[in-house]
């Protein structure tokens, strides 16, 4: 009596789900570009941080000190540094608020810095954490904005007024007269549109990590690779 033997496996097809099993999922391009703005999202919101602790800490007196050297107008001197008192005053009066949001800044950007680039890097368990820190980082970032408001307008007047004067004795009047308004119109409307970039982008990202294929590529950098 005769015995039927199944079949043999078929080594292409095992071969294939093997490869399968062990290729690498690929990264969608579109997550690349959400990583790489994260990246530098992370790094102008460290940057803001820092620079806003370190004028708590002689970076701004510093920083006076090289624009008043490079006014040689007593008049304007003497404009520049009433702004600058200004902000000193202001700063003073609004460090309270100002500080813990600068550390704040600081330590969600360097935290959005090293996800970022562990996702970059295909790290696993970094996609859920990304997207709390960043969500993190924009409420901060624009209850900054409002909060310290009075801070930021007294330090752009101090620095925009300063500029302002040092183009008056670099400039021929006629020139002069036509930058100015350019000058002031940056100073007006970049803060605002900064935010706004910022917050858009940050809310890309966010959809970005929130696509089936970014979920898919994270999870499958976690499950372990089978031996072949």
């Amino acid at each position: 009596m005769s015995s039927i033997h199944p079949p043999p496996p078929d080594r292409d097809a095992s071969g294939s789900e093997s490869a399968q099993r062990t290729e690498p999922a690929r990264r969608p391009r579109y997550l690349v570009v959400a990583l790489v703005g994260a990246l530098v999202l992370g790094a102008a919101s460290c940057t803001e941080g820092y620079g806003r602790l370190g004028s708590y800490h002689g970076g701004s007196e510093q920083q006076h000190a090289m624009l008043m050297s490079s006014i040689q107008d007593e008049g304007g001197r003497a404009e520049a540094e009433a702004l600058y008192q200004r902000f000193v005053d202001v700063a003073n009066a609004a460090s309270g608020r100002a500080v813990p949001m600068a550390a704040a800044m600081f330590v969600l950007g360097a935290a959005l810095l090293t996800l970022a680039s562990r996702g970059l890097s295909g790290k696993a368990n970094t996609r859920s954490a990304l997207m709390q820190v960043i969500t993190a980082q924009s409420i901060v970032l624009v209850a900054s904005y409002f909060i310290t408001r009075d801070l930021a307008n007294a330090e752009a007047d101090w620095q925009w007024e300063a500029t302002v004067i040092q183009q008056r004795e670099r400039m021929p009047e006629d020139q002069y007269e036509r930058v100015v308004p350019t000058l002031r119109a940056i100073r007006r409307w970049a803060p605002p549109g900064w935010l706004v970039v910022r917050t858009v982008a940050s809310a890309l990202v966010v959809v970005a990590l929130s696509r089936p294929r970014a979920r898919e590529f994270f999870e499958a950098a976690a499950r372990p690779i089978p031996d072949r």
